[in-house]
């Protein structure tokens, strides 16, 4: 039994220990030891709440916050005791509560080796030792919510940081393939989001897809690993670093092919990628779901992440299926959804938390409003640039039909004379013996007087309009009719190779006209290899926001077009041919805009040149000449 002097040199040594810059653990440690000390205990523990089952020894000093003195171990009632807690019954111990009224922190237990009896001044001591014992564990742990509050901030300002950095990256440009380049790369960035891969979806309005967009993220571990060791080169805030990123090739990334294969119905309401948008909230699929958790997450569609159904995720996106951690936040337009964003750490495996869904929720909400801006705007441009060849079609119309009564004006004075000429050359040259030389002037007269007369004609041809009739034509067909008509393929000199894919659309024109569009580039190609190379033909389907065409390409294998030439090839009389006339390309021009089609020049100067043609597909409905 402690005497008073103990008793003095035990608070003394606590007040020193709890006052010290130490460890908590330390100073509980040394609190602990003091008291074993000077109650010469068997046994001293400090006994944490997730220590005591509060059904046991230990339940009126949890429940009732009393102390528990037992003196005599031998005749205490051991009906309540546990099955674990035959190891705290000494001859004689004490429970002590370390409690301020408002917390329980846990319990001080004294054991002794035999009986013993507690006086007043010894329980005294022990219940303003364990009070201390109680405010030195409130502090560590007001100190220890203290700090996690301080870390919670400080994330939260670097998050916000972050933000407003990626946020500014964003804005300094409206191209939208740039945007969404630097979003994902924001995304899987180091002093970014931090994710190793992130994938775009959109959602096509008009089919009520979504469609794959865009991904970034490494092909391998090794590729992942170069990438990142390149960025942690990189210095300076993520707005400088994502704005000096050079954008990959996309032909490389074969994660970015595979996405962009990806086309998901929205009434695929199983799929999490539809979900997302449907139910318009993130979703975090981890690793440690169960299996009936992870099948009730699975699309029948054929998006789902149970193995044995098959998805796009689970299966097309990962290397194990069972083992494919991934999540998917809405993407936000103004007051809508226009997409979704899946991330995953496919690489490094670390887990996705769920404060890195808030954190990527937020920037994907101000990515959002930037990525619909930027399709708002593509959808300006396209909208200006087809009013512009409107235009141009209508000032192109003005000046034909300006140059077509200037013909007809021309023509009928020219056309008079000439007849006369020629019919009194046609029977001058009758009148004249074969051997005299003068026969060979009326000759001459007669030749010159026909070209004269083709070049009228040619020229009437340009510059009217000539009844249209159209309908649904075949395209391939028309080719193979426009390619009969041509004598230099029979020589063999010319190579021909065709690539007619399947599935390409009906068009909307006049059969002769497209026959004679053709015939004029096909003759165009074979004469600018003279006669000699090989001649390439390849339609194919092609779609541009929502609409279907059908392609044409005719490439040939000559010289080139000079650069200086090249601007002036669909004017009319322009000619670096002596014997052409300048209009062969000017009424190809003609004829595909008046088709509301449009034609492209891909110059390689000394390879060759292809001419690509783009007409829009049928639409089950005779069209007028020129749309109207």
């Amino acid at each position: 039994m402690p005497g008073q002097s103990h008793a003095y040199e035990l608070l003394k040594r606590f007040l020193r220990i709890s006052t010290a810059s130490l460890p908590t653990a330390v100073r509980l440690e040394q609190t602990l030891q003091a008291i074993s000390e000077t109650f010469q205990s068997a046994q001293c523990l400090l006994l944490r709440p997730d220590q005591i089952d509060r059904n046991g020894l230990f339940s009126p000093v949890v429940l009732e916050k009393r102390a528990l003195w037992i003196e005599d171990g031998v005749s205490f009632g051991k009906e309540r005791i546990l099955l674990d807690e035959e190891r705290f019954l000494f001859p004689a111990f004490a429970c002590l509560p370390l409690s301020d009224g408002d917390s329980f922190q846990g319990v001080l237990y004294l054991s002794f080796s035999e009986p013993r009896n507690f006086s007043s001044e010894e329980i005294d001591l022990l219940l303003l030792v364990a009070k201390g014992i109680g405010e030195i564990l409130r502090n560590a742990a007001f100190h220890s919510e203290a700090e996690q509050t301080i870390s919670k901030l400080s994330t939260l300002h670097n998050q916000l940081s972050t933000l407003y950095e990626l946020n500014k990256t964003l804005l300094t440009t409206v191209r939208l393939e740039r945007i969404l380049q630097m979003t994902l790369t924001a995304i899987t960035i180091g002093e970014g989001l931090r994710f190793n891969r992130a994938m775009l979806f959109i959602i096509d309005e008009e089919t009520r897809a979504l469609k794959g967009t865009m991904a970034v993220g490494p092909n391998d571990v090794e590729e992942a690993g170069r990438i990142w060791e390149a960025l942690s080169q990189k210095k300076g805030a993520p707005s400088e670093v994502i704005a000096h990123l050079e954008p990959p090739p996309e032909d490389t990334s074969q994660l970015n092919i595979l996405v962009k294969s990806i086309k998901i119905p929205l009434e695929q309401n199983q799929c999490i990628l539809a979900r997302t948008v449907l139910e318009q909230r993130p979703f975090n699929i981890r690793v440690s779901q169960s299996k009936e958790e992870r099948f009730q997450n699975r699309c029948e569609g054929g998006c789902s992440l149970h193995p044995k159904i098959g998805c796009y995720e689970g299966q097309l996106l990962s290397r194990d299926p069972m083992s494919y951690a991934f999540a998917t936040v809405p993407l936000w337009g103004k007051g809508r959804v226009i997409g979704v964003i899946l991330v995953d750490n496919l690489f490094n495996q670390n887990p996705i938390e769920d404060e890195d869904i808030q954190f990527l929720s937020m920037f994907a909400n101000k990515a959002g409003l930037a990525i619909e801006n930027a399709l708002l705007y593509r959808n300006l441009e396209e909208v200006h640039q087809e009013l512009q060849k409107a235009q141009a079609l209508i000032v192109h119309q003005e000046k034909m039909a300006a140059l077509g009564e200037l013909s007809n004006t021309i023509a009928h004075e020219i056309k008079n004379p000439l007849t006369t000429i020629g019919g009194f050359a046609r029977r001058l040259n009758r009148t004249i013996p074969a051997e005299s030389p003068e026969k060979r002037y009326t000759q001459t007269i007669i030749q010159e007087v026909d070209r004269v007369e083709n070049v009228l004609n040619h020229f009437n041809h340009y510059t009217h309009e000539d009844s249209m009739t159209f309908d649904s034509q075949d395209l391939p067909q028309v080719l193979e009719e426009s390619l009969s008509s041509i004598p230099d393929l029979s020589t063999g000199k010319i190579q021909l190779v065709k690539e007619y894919s399947e599935g390409v659309p009906k068009v909307s024109g006049d059969p002769q006209q497209l026959k004679q569009a053709f015939y004029n580039l096909i003759k165009n190609a074979c004469e600018s290899m003279d006669q000699e190379g090989t001649l390439l033909i390849r339609i194919y389907p092609f779609s541009k926001n929502g609409a279907s065409y059908a392609r044409v390409e005719i490439k040939d294998t000559g010289k080139g077009i000079t650069p200086e030439n090249l601007t002036n090839i669909f004017n009319p009389f322009y000619s670096t041919k002596e014997s052409s006339l300048g209009l062969g390309l000017p009424i190809v021009h003609k004829i595909v805009t008046s088709h509301q089609g449009q034609i492209e020049v891909d110059n390689r100067l000394g390879e060759g040149v292809t001419f690509i043609i783009t007409f829009p597909a049928f639409e089950g409905r005779k069209r007028r000449p020129n749309g109207i």
